[in-house]
Parts: structure tokens; sequence; C-alpha cells
């Protein structure tokens, strides 16, 4: 798919500028996208990214950008506190020092997630319906709350137009998601869920799902609930995390792939600012790097890295690195390049960059406070495939050229 500036339009159009997720749309602005114009923009911004990362993820170690030896720490942190207001505009924290971003938080483990979720939920609610059917699965599966989370939200939204109709037979008036997740609970309790449809149809919704009802305040509650999906890693994987994100020489590699990815990427976004005309198009890369002088019309072109990507690596990456470890029964310090890789692998195959969506909308002639609901969408992020690769050559790369001696 090539590129085009009305495809960035659109695009902009459909997000929050500053938050560029879909998610943040739907989940706290109540506008949802329609299904068509979801997969639209997933298409362009994967067709941007691969554009935008491609040198970085093709280049050969001979071919690598102009980057310092020692000390990586300084020069990082010179590099971000020049872009570190853009930076903070689009989610970074802003922190007085470099080892502040090198955060590992425990408490995203799935378990602990699902006991704030369960204890926040209120009763009877759309949230509480779908925690019971988490639950309910996590054990007759032996599973833990995030892939149970997972396979719950794969029947819903597979079920939802057979379960909203099975809802709206027995009512007259507008329909609940109350309704509809008591149904859906029912059928896990019974191992009576509806097979229809394909397994496509959470990553493609349907244009017409079933609209139903409810307010602002239980379609955050929900939106809380399946999302103990994004996090799979367990109370000791977190532990060890902790441990490693220590580690100067992991710290250094983290801070030098991203630097490799800034500096290797300003060639390749740069043709598409000319290609596109704007310094918008590189609105979407917001999470690795932004741009110094941000993206109005009077802006030059000039990388900083995100310092948010250092703590979003520890809390999602370096966490799957533990896991390898605890798997082999290692210790944190025996981290090699090895494990370093075989984590970068594990953190894909636990879905690490994949977000679920409740397809919230305000409806004309609802009550103030009140929303509908016509499904779920789960979205890969679309710099995915490159970003992982990326990670999986570079990281190990740069954590085997910090070793003493090296």
């Amino acid at each position: 798919m090539t590129v085009t500036r009305h495809d960035l339009d659109v695009y902009l159009r459909s997000v929050n500028e500053e938050i560029q997720t879909m998610k943040m749309s739907s989940e706290f602005w109540f506008r949802s996208a329609s299904p068509q114009q979801i997969r639209a923009n997933d298409r362009f911004v994967r067709s941007l990214m691969s554009a935008g990362l491609e040198w970085g993820t093709s280049a050969p170690h001979e071919e690598l950008p102009d980057l310092p030896r020692c000390p990586v720490q300084h020069e990082y942190w010179s590099a971000v506190t020049s872009g570190q207001d853009v930076a903070v505009r689009f989610g970074a924290a802003d922190h007085p020092s470099l080892e502040a971003y090198f955060t590992v938080d425990a408490g995203r483990s799935g378990d602990a997630a699902f006991l704030r979720a369960r204890s926040a939920a209120v009763p009877l609610s759309p949230a509480d319906y779908l925690l019971r059917s988490i639950d309910r699965i996590a054990v007759t599966t032996s599973t833990g709350p995030a892939d149970a989370c997972r396979k719950a939200m794969r029947l819903l939204s597979r079920g939802w137009p057979l379960f909203a109709d099975a809802c709206r037979a027995r009512s007259h008036s507008p329909l609940h998601a109350s309704a509809v997740l008591r149904e859906f609970h029912e059928s896990v309790v019974t191992r009576s869920i509806p097979r229809s449809g394909s397994e496509q149809t959470l990553l493609a919704p349907r244009a017409d799902g079933p609209r139903v009802i409810l307010t602002e305040v239980e379609a955050r509650e929900l939106a809380a609930s399946y999302g103990v999906g994004r996090l799979p890693f367990t109370a000791q994987e977190y532990r060890m995390a902790g441990e490693l994100a220590a580690m100067p020489r992991l710290q250094g590699a983290l801070l030098a792939a991203q630097m490799h990815l800034t500096a290797g990427s300003l060639q390749a976004v740069g043709a598409l600012v000319n290609q596109l005309g704007t310094l918008r198009s590189l609105l979407p890369f917001t999470e690795a790097f932004v741009n110094r002088s941000g993206y109005g019309p009077s802006g030059r072109l000039g990388l900083s890295p995100n310092p948010k990507l250092i703590t979003v690596l520890c809390n999602n990456v370096v966490p799957a690195i533990a896991g390898e470890l605890l798997r082999r029964g290692a210790q944190a310090e025996d981290l090699d390049s090895a494990s370093i890789r075989a984590g970068v692998v594990a953190a894909r195959r636990r879905h690490i960059y994949e977000v679920m969506i409740g397809l919230f909308d305000r409806a004309q002639g609802l009550p103030a406070g009140m929303v509908t609901l016509s499904g779920f969408n789960v979205r890969v992020c679309p710099a995915a495939a490159p970003f992982s690769t990326f990670l999986e050559e570079w990281l190990p790369f740069y954590f085997d050229r910090g070793r003493p001696g090296g």
C-alpha cells in the first residue's frame, strides 16, 4: 500500500493527535471509527511504519549509524533533553534524570491486575459479568488471568451478535450491555458458547454489529476489566525484571538500540515528510522518537528519542526476558544475548503488541452520560513486525558490544 496525504489526513481525524491510538479515541472519548475505517487506518500506519523503520531493520552491522561508544547514558540524555518538552506531550514522564525511566511496575502482573479489577467492579455490571467469565475460564483451563481474558474476548467477540439477539428476543426495552455480558457468562458456565463466525471476526468486526447501551462509567470499568488481557507476566517475572532493568549493561543496550533506531530512521522519515508534505506524518512514530521542534508548519526535521520507550520496554520486553531466564532455571546475573533474543521473541508470542478495544460511541438521542457498544476489536500494533524484528537483531548486539572488555 502506498502512503498518501489523504490517508494520513483520514487517519489523524480518527485519533487523538497526541495519543496515537484508536483505543484512546474509543474508550476515553467514545468516538469509535467504523470497522472499515479501523482496518484502513491500520493498513496505512503499517505501511508508514514499514517505510519509516526499514533502515533500522535491514542495515548490516558494518553500516551502523554514528553512535557514541561511551558513555551512551550521557549522549542519550543529551539527545532526550533537547526534545523533552515534546516527548512529555507524547506520553513521556517528566523525570529529571535518566535513571528514573528504568522502572518496572510489579503491579502490572496479571494476577494483581485481575484482583484490582475484581475489587473495583460494581456487582451485576458489564465488567462484573466479564470478570466472572474470565475467572471461570481461568479455572477450567488452568491458565493465568491474561490468557483467560484473551480467550473470553475471542469468544465474546465472535458470539456478540448471537448473545445480543438472544437478549433482545426476551426484552423490548433498550438492550443494556449488562444483559449481553450476563448471557455470555451463562454460556461460559454451561459451556454452550455459540460456534458461529470465523476466527477473523475478532480482527474484523462487523459494521452492523448490534448496539447496546451502557453508562460512560460502566464503559470505562469494562475497558479496565478486559485490559487484564494486556498483562501476561507474573509477579515473579516482574521481580526479576526489576533486577535486570537495574543492570548497567542491559540499560546501555536498551539506550544504544533506541539511539540506533532514531538515528537510522532519520533519512527514511525525512523522505516520508517530503512525500506527504507535512511533519504530522511523523506522529505515529512518537512512541519511539519525537521531532524536537514539534509538528507544526514552521517545524524543522530533527529527531530525539522518546524516553517513554525505555519504560515501556522495561515493563513489557524485560519481563519476557526474565521469563526465559526463569524457564531455564537461571538467575538475573546469567543474562546473556541469547536470553535477550529469546525474550524478545517470547514478548511477541505473549501478545504484548495486541490491544483490545471496545467499539464505544456516542449516539444521537441517548441521555447524557450514556454510550453505545457495538462489539470488540483486537488491534495489533502496526509497528509490531518491524520493531520486534529490530529488537531481536540489535538489542542482543548492543548487549554483547557492551560486555566488559568488549
